[in-house]
């Protein structure tokens, strides 16, 4: 992935965490790692690799907290009515 893909992939993620904290899906505090490495999506000056890092653990912290909402498998879920 490039490095602007990466930057918008990355914004696109603290979106999420920020709808994630609104909706009490996740505190704050567990955003402590991705806040640790200092790097945003607006710093446009930062190496590619350094976005990367940021992006791993921000999915890691969304999807765990994701995961955690769920009640039962999706197998299990109940069928979409058409």
């Amino acid at each position: 992935m490039k490095k602007n893909e990466l930057v918008h992939v990355h914004s696109l993620l603290t979106c999420v965490a920020e709808d994630f904290v609104e909706r009490g899906v996740v505190e704050p505090e567990a955003f402590a790692p991705y806040r640790a490495l200092g790097v945003s999506p607006m710093s446009l000056r930062a190496s590619r690799d350094d976005h990367e890092a940021a992006v791993r653990v921000l999915a890691e912290i969304l999807s765990t907290a994701a995961r955690g909402q769920t009640d039962r498998p999706a197998s299990e879920s109940e069928p979409v009515s058409s």
